[in-house]
């Protein structure tokens, strides 16, 4: 029987339709819009401060970073992410009394991608005098720190210059007496500068002022500066005027601001247990 027409039809819409799955992938080429990370600009830092000492950065006057120097006094640090441009670093640490000492200045043009390297460094020791008058026949201590084992000149400036030189134990301690004969009468400076045991000279400290006075002696001639009373010792009664005079400027006692920075501080209560004697 043959079907035609409309019955065909019929028949057809009941017959099973086989269906095809069809997987289409679509492929294109997208350009990344994400710019890439602008290069770094960096300064590298080498050098020698003092053992264990915190070592400070400073870029135009702004502290960048404050790091431990090792053992050995020596330090290695990397500052990134520089801007470009004219610039000056600044690096000083203070030693295990407190007392800063003098900083080193690098002025550098830094140009956008560029790493530079400031070896070398190697600040000057930290100083101080244990008197700051004696007369002929006293002795003044000069005394700091520097890299351990370091060889210090000590040049004592007045009339005429003379030199002195001392070694620093393995603590980087150094500390040279001076007899007020061998400076003679008069006001004198005095400041140092290190070489290390593999020949690197160091800058040259701050200066630290003290006199060589005739005529009778006072209560306080001669005495540790850390001997605020001037009776011989350094102890409790020294420690109460320190008190009294505590975070005070200019205080009306001159001596209780031993190290004669303006204010009575920390640093003053360092050197103070530094002398101390009971």
């Amino acid at each position: 029987m043959k079907l035609r027409g409309p019955a065909l039809g019929i028949l057809l819409a009941f017959l099973p339709v086989a269906v095809i799955a069809v997987d289409v992938l679509i492929t294109a080429l997208v350009e990344d819009t994400t710019p890439p990370p602008p290069p770094d600009t960096a300064v590298i830092f080498r050098g020698i401060a003092y053992p264990s000492s915190p070592v400070t950065i400073q870029r135009n006057g702004q502290t960048q970073v404050v790091v431990p120097a090792d053992p050995a006094a020596r330090f290695d640090v990397k500052l990134s992410n520089q801007a470009p441009g004219a610039v000056t670093y600044t690096v000083f640490a203070s030693d295990v009394q407190g007392l800063v000492g003098s900083p080193m200045d690098f002025s550098l043009q830094l140009t956008l991608g560029s790493t530079v390297t400031l070896s070398g460094i190697f600040l000057g020791p930290t100083i101080q005098a244990d008197k700051d008058r004696l007369r002929l026949g006293d002795t003044v201590t000069l005394l700091g720190v520097t890299a351990p084992r370091s060889e210090v000149t000590i040049i004592v400036a007045s009339e005429q210059d003379r030199m002195f030189t001392t070694t620093a134990d393995a603590s980087g301690a150094w500390v040279r007496q001076v007899v007020a004969q061998d400076i003679g009468i008069g006001d004198h400076t005095a400041r140092a500068k290190a070489v290390s045991p593999g020949q690197e000279v160091s800058s040259f400290s701050k200066s630290v002022a003290f006199s060589v006075i005739a005529g009778p002696a006072e209560p306080c001639d001669g005495k540790n500066r850390a001997d605020i009373n001037c009776d011989g010792k350094v102890n409790l009664t020294d420690f109460s005027i320190l008190l009294f005079y505590w975070r005070q400027r200019e205080p009306a006692n001159a001596r209780a601001d031993i190290n004669r920075d303006g204010t009575v501080n920390l640093t003053d209560f360092s050197i103070f247990l530094f002398h101390w004697s009971r």
